[in-house]
C-alpha cells in the first residue's frame, strides 16, 4: 500500500511540474491542487472534529494558506516601497545618472547601468519596475553598441544581484525551511560578490569588443530628473538597517517608506503613500496568491502521512558528502527552469520543506541549495515574467536569453555551493 502511496505521490509531482513546464495550468492553481491531492494520496483525513489531528481542510488548506503570513507581509512592504521608489523618480535617475557617469565607452556603460539596475531591485521587485527600467537602460545600452541578447541579459543580471539584498526575499527561506535569517544576511553579501564577479566576466567577454555611440551620455544627461542625492540613497537604507542595525525587515522598509517620502516631496507625501499602499498591494496580489499556494503545498508535503511515506525516500537521494552535494546540486541548477523541481515558486517549496525535515541536511545547507539554484532561475527562466518583458523590449527571443546566460548562472550556482559546502556544510 505504501509502495502504491509513494507511487501515486511522485505521479502527482510530476504531473504538476508537466502542466506548469506546458503552460496549462499556472503555478498559482497547480501548487494548491497538489498540495490536496498529495494529502489525500497520503491518507490524511479531510475533516476531523479533533483539533490534534491533521486534516485537509485544517491543517493543509486553512493554516497551510496562512503559513507564510509573515513572508507576505514583507512582500507588501517592499512593493509600497518600490512604488514609492517609482513614483518619486529615485528609479529613473539613478540609471540616467548611472548613464551620465559612464559616458560611451559599452564596457564601462554597461558595468554601470548593471550596478545602477541592482541598486534599484534592492528595493523593487515585480513587472512594473521591470518594464520601467527595461524602457530607460535597455535604449541606452543599444546606443552604446551593446548586442541586443546582451542588454537584455544584462538587466536580468542587475535584477538579480540586487534581489540578493532585497529585504523582502529573506523571509520565505525563513518560513519554508527554518533558516536562519543571520545565515541569509551574511550568506547573501556572498552570494553577492560571487554573482558580481561572474556578472562582470560576462559583459567583458560580451562587450570588450564593441565601439560606443557618443551620444548614449549626452541623451541621459538630458533626460535626468531632479532628484537629490539623499532621495538616490533611499534604496540602500533598508539593507543597512536589516544588515547592520539588526533590524526587522518590515520595521526597516516602513520607516524607509515614509521618509522617502517625505525628503522627495514632502507636501505630496500623504498622497503619494497613500497611492503606493493601493498600487502596491494590487501589484503583488498574484504573487500573494502564489504564496498562499505554495503554504497549501508546503503543509501537503509536512502532514505526517505524508512525511513518513516521503522521508525514507528523500534519505536515500540527499547526499551527505559535501563534495557530492556540490557537484550533484550543480548538475541539477537547471532544473529550477520552466517552474520546475528547484524553483523555491514552484514545486522546489514543497521539496525543500522534506529536505530539512529529513535530518540529513542542515536547514543551512537546503536553503543555499535552494537559493543557489534561484540565481538559475531568476536570470535564465524563459517563462519568468521578467525575461519576457526584457526580450520584448530589446527584441530578441527569451530562448536566446537562455542560451546566452545559462553558462555563467550555472557557474554563479556553483561558486555558491562551494561556499555552502566550505563554510555550512
Amino acid at each position: 500500500m505504501a509502495t502504491l502511496q509513494v507511487a501515486l505521490i511522485l505521479a502527482v509531482f510530476v504531473a504538476g511540474v508537466a502542466l506548469m513546464m506546458s503552460k496549462k495550468m499556472p503555478a498559482i492553481l497547480a501548487l494548491p491542487v497538489m498540495g490536496v491531492a498529495i494529502a489525500a494520496i497520503a491518507g490524511v483525513p479531510f475533516m476531523s472534529s479533533d483539533p490534534e489531528v491533521q486534516s485537509i481542510t485544517g491543517f493543509v488548506i486553512s493554516t497551510g494558506a496562512g503559513k507564510l503570513a509573515s513572508t507576505i507581509t514583507v512582500t507588501i512592504f517592499g512593493a509600497i516601497f518600490a512604488k514609492v521608489i517609482q513614483k518619486e523618480g529615485i528609479s529613473d535617475a539613478i540609471i540616467r545618472k548611472a548613464a551620465e557617469l559612464a559616458g560611451d565607452k559599452p564596457v564601462v556603460i554597461s558595468v554601470a547601468l548593471t550596478a545602477a539596475i541592482a541598486l534599484i531591485f534592492t528595493a523593487m521587485s515585480g513587472a512594473g519596475p521591470v518594464i520601467m527600467v527595461s524602457q530607460i537602460a535597455i535604449p541606452l545600452l543599444l546606443s552604446a553598441g551593446v548586442a541586443p541578447v546582451v542588454a537584455a541579459s544584462l538587466i536580468l543580471f542587475g535584477l538579480n544581484i540586487g534581489l540578493l539584498f532585497n529585504v523582502s526575499q529573506y523571509q520565505l527561506y525563513v518560513d519554508t525551511i527554518g533558516m536562519s535569517m543571520d545565515v541569509i544576511k551574511s550568506t547573501s553579501l556572498v552570494m553577492g560578490v560571487i554573482c558580481a564577479v561572474v556578472t562582470l566576466v560576462y559583459i567583458v567577454v560580451n562587450t570588450r569588443k564593441l565601439s560606443g555611440a557618443a551620444w548614449a551620455a549626452s541623451a541621459a544627461t538630458n533626460a535626468s530628473k531632479d532628484v537629490s542625492g539623499l532621495a538616490l540613497c533611499m534604496p540602500i537604507v533598508p539593507i543597512v538597517l536589516v544588515f547592520f542595525l539588526k533590524w526587522n525587515a518590515e520595521t526597516a522598509l516602513i520607516v524607509t517608506i515614509i521618509i522617502t517620502a517625505l525628503i522627495s516631496k514632502p507636501k505630496q507625501a500623504v498622497q503619494v503613500l497613500s497611492s503606493s499602499v493601493v498600487e502596491g498591494i494590487k501589484d503583488v496580489a498574484g504573487v500573494i496568491g502564489l504564496m498562499m499556494g505554495i503554504g497549501i503545498l508546503l503543509n501537503g508535503f509536512a502532514a505526517q502521512q505524508t512525511s513518513a511515506l516521503m522521508q525514507p525516500i528523500i534519505k536515500m537521494i540527499l547526499p551527505s558528502n559535501p563534495i557530492v552535494y556540490v557537484v550533484l546540486f550543480t548538475i541539477l541548477s537547471p532544473l529550477a527552469l520552466y517552474r520546475g523541481p528547484l524553483n523555491m515558486y514552484g514545486m522546489g517549496s514543497g521539496l525543500a520543506n522534506i529536505f530539512a525535515t529529513a535530518g540529513i541536511l542542515s536547514p543551512a545547507a537546503v536553503g543555499m541549495a535552494l537559493r543557489s539554484t534561484s540565481v538559475v532561475q531568476c536570470v535564465s527562466d524563459p517563462t519568468n515574467t521578467q525575461n519576457v518583458i526584457v526580450a520584448d523590449y530589446a527584441n530578441v527571443d527569451v530562448n536566446d536569453i537562455l542560451k546566452s546566460t545559462l553558462p555563467y548562472t550555472m557557474i554563479m550556482a556553483l561558486g555558491i555551493l562551494i561556499y555552502t559546502a566550505a563554510a555550512l556544510f
